[in-house]
């Protein structure tokens, strides 16, 4: 053994040996399987996909080390909006964009940063030493993925569970594409608060509406009033001139209206405001021959639209106001109210304002034709599940925020407007008739079109629709492939508690409803790596930390100046290409992989945020300088058991502790706390094996138990730190671990 330990060279080692070669079928009936959350191909992972690869490779050793068919499911994930975004961001650095390129050629675009993006990830993803089978690896865009996803929503629209609506989403005028709820974020602000006179029809009279959006005003269909409001319950029924606009428009009596918020008076948008429209909705409100009017016909509900992809004002407002961005419109509008005396005053007003989460633009609510799946039924059966104990959560206290949101699901967008992703396999008449086939020729035949002219949805799948397949696509449905049979329902899902709603109650609702089983039983719910300043780590905030500059030895201050300098991103990478050179001092200033994951198994409590913690690795750095140190020492004996035979009271003591501390670990272990398993393993190894069992056998002799023990140590020890172990034991033993 080298006199120093050197991690990078073990590891790097160790890494190209695993990745030609998978876990060995133990040739049990017994399984543990699971699926890797598929990292979005947008560059490469940052330190929150190497925590969770780090537990999921602990688990997947740990289980095969018990005697159990270990298999994890590796692949990644087209990502399409992020992925279009970094591309697009790409080409306006060479002043492009995807429009001068043409749908055809910017997908050629995607597909070579998709490859450049997916080389770095599985680089990375086989540098942590993760256990999975590379001959099996998936992507959300391959081909059979592809039919799956294909299937999936046919089948759906078959059963009644799919359809296309004209409805109000989230529009991002940005990315010029709907986007759900979930992808979208408040931001809390001081706002303003304008009061507008508008005018009662046939009077002389006013009713002063208070409004944060004056620009939707065109759009206006109502005003509404409390009915109980003494102030204006007398007007309900009669009608008002819009200002601009000359439309007649109801004052309508609802309960719903805030009789103390600003005038007391609130215009009905039902175009703009997704409340508004929920109003709009039930009284059906209409526009003929410029009066608005009611219906008890649902049929009749037309809500008017003022506002086109990229939220400039469209041919439904007046000439003077066309044509401009939403901002300049509600300029417009408050210069020309203040002419016609009708702006009465504005305040300061706290106001939440929504927020793309991608884009950061502010989210317009917009009228469009979209595919929504119908979803109560599905999340009643996925509740059912949880409910009766075949699906549990880890801590248990995230069932509140998974069922604070299955209980109230609401039918789910599934369509977006970009080019990146799965094609909506609908395809329309000249007359706009849809027809809904796992590909063209299936539609002409279900449908006997025959020769009829057809043309496909422009419009492409949620990249949530088909990552929600992933944990049985991915092992071969909808062919009932072995691995489907052997290792479906997956025994384990580790995942962040910020997808819960985006992806995990998914993948609970659509693997009920395919193939009738839960999912996954267990799901291990971790929190979120933050970065320095406490923020989400995030590629599009640019603050991510690569783990391989940690397992590399880079310090922190440097990794804070890569994010803005591409100089230090320039030193950084020399760095490590000569450390992979061998161009380094063994040992010398690199952390390595195995203190970069027992530093993450301590920080894995049961805590929302994480922040990392650079000591812990310098002294698991420590801690693996300390086996090796000790395995070296032990292997200088020629002399020792085959197994471990107690001769004297210290070798009862140090097999009983071992025994507790095995003991201990496998609950932990069990209980999802791998913070005290770490823990526990660091104590027994460092305090008792080394500081006290060790002393005692060199002043004694009795050192013919330290290599027997060592290895039952390092069999424990090796899912924690398969490099480390598996190198020591390797050469004490000549016989690699797994």
């Amino acid at each position: 053994m080298d006199k120093r330990y050197n991690p990078v060279e073990v590891e790097e080692k160790w890494s190209a040996i695993w990745e030609k070669r998978r876990l060995k079928n133990s040739g049990s009936d017994s399984t543990f399987s699971q699926v890797i959350p598929p990292p979005n191909v947008t560059g490469t992972l940052h330190m929150g996909h190497s925590f969770q690869y780090a537990i999921m490779d602990f688990y997947t050793r740990y289980h095969h080390m018990n005697g159990k068919d270990a298999y994890w499911q590796v692949g990644a994930d087209h990502a399409g909006i992020a992925t279009q975004m970094v591309v697009e961001n790409n080409l306006a650095k060479e002043d492009k964009s995807k429009d001068d390129l043409g749908r055809e050629e910017f997908l050629k675009e995607v597909w070579a940063w998709k490859e450049y993006s997916e080389k770095n990830i599985t680089s990375q993803i086989k540098r942590l030493g993760c256990s999975v089978d590379w001959k099996k690896y998936r992507f959300t865009f391959d081909d059979d993925f592809n039919k799956a996803v294909n299937k999936a929503f046919v089948d759906l629209y078959k059963k009644d569970k799919i359809y296309r609506g004209y409805r109000l989403v989230n529009w991002d005028p940005s990315l010029k594409t709907a986007v759900s709820d979930l992808e979208v974020y408040r931001q809390e602000k001081e706002g303003k608060l304008w009061y507008i006179k508008y005018p009662l029809h046939g009077k002389n009279e006013f009713l002063t509406v208070a409004t944060t959006r004056p620009e939707t005003m065109f759009g206006d269909m109502a005003v509404a009033v409390n009915p109980k409001d003494k102030k204006y319950s007398q007007y309900i029924g009669e009608y008002i001139d819009l200002p601009f606009v000359g439309r007649k428009i109801p004052i309508i009596g609802e309960d719903y209206v805030d009789a103390s918020f600003g005038s007391g008076c609130l215009k009905i948008t039902p175009g703009h405001d997704f409340n508004d429209y929920e109003i709009g909705k039930k009284l059906c409100l209409h526009e003929v021959d410029g009066v608005i009017k009611t219906s008890k016909n649902i049929e009749d509900f037309e809500p008017i639209s003022i506002f086109d992809d990229n939220a400039y004002s469209n041919n439904s407002v007046p000439d003077n106001f066309k044509n401009l961005d939403r901002f300049k419109v509600r300029k417009l509008v408050l210069e020309e109210l203040e002419k016609l005396g009708l702006l009465e005053k504005e305040e300061k007003h706290q106001i939440s304002i929504p927020r793309g989460e991608r884009s950061d633009i502010v989210i317009e609510p917009k009228l469009s034709y979209q595919w929504y799946v119908k979803t109560k039924d599905m999340a009643a059966k996925a509740n059912e599940a949880v409910n009766s104990g075949k699906i549990k959560f880890h801590p248990e206290n995230w069932l509140k925020t998974y069922f604070n949101w299955m209980n109230n699901i609401e039918d789910w967008c599934i369509s977006r407007q970009i080019w990146w992703g799965h094609r909506i396999p609908a395809w329309y008449d000249e007359d706009g008739n849809a027809y809904v086939g796992l590909n063209e020729e299936d539609v002409r035949q279900t449908y006997n079109l025959g020769n009829l002219p057809l043309k496909q949805d422009e419009d492409v799948l949620d990249t949530w629709f088909s990552s929600s397949l992933w944990p049985f696509a991915s092992l071969g449905w909808p062919e009932q492939t072995e691995d489907l049979k052997k290792y479906f329902p997956t025994s384990l899902l580790i995942t962040g508690f910020d997808i819960i709603f985006f992806w995990v109650a998914r993948m609970m609702m659509m693997s009920i409803e395919f193939t009738g089983k839960v999912p996954f039983e267990n799901v291990y719910v971790t929190g979120l790596i933050r970065d320095e300043n406490g923020q989400k780590m995030s590629k599009s905030k640019g603050n991510i930390i690569d783990p391989l500059d940690l397992i590399y030895g880079i310090e922190l201050e440097d990794l804070v100046k890569k994010r803005t300098s591409n100089l230090m991103q320039e030193k950084i990478a020399n760095k490590i290409e000569r450390k992979t050179r061998g161009q380094f001092p063994k040992g010398i200033d690199s952390y390595g992989t195995d203190a970069l994951r027992m530093t993450f198994y301590s920080l894995a409590t049961h805590s929302k945020d994480i922040s990392f913690e650079f000591g812990r690795l310098k002294g698991y750095r420590n801690f693996c300088t300390k086996v090796w140190n000790a395995a070296r020492f032990i292997n200088n004996y020629s002399e020792y058991n085959q197994t471990f035979i107690s001769k004297d009271k210290s070798d009862e003591w140090i097999y009983a502790e071992f025994n507790k501390s095995i003991k201990q670990i496998k609950r932990n272990v069990e209980s999802y706390r791998l913070d005290y398993a770490i823990n526990e393993i660091y104590e027994f190894f460092w305090n008792k094996f080394c500081d006290v069992y060790l002393e005692e056998c060199k002043k004694s002799g009795n050192t013919e138990n330290l290599r027997p023990l060592l290895k039952e140590i390092l069999l424990v020890l090796h899912p924690f730190a398969p490099f480390l172990t598996e190198e020591i034991h390797t050469i004490l033993f000549d016989d690699p671990i797994l």
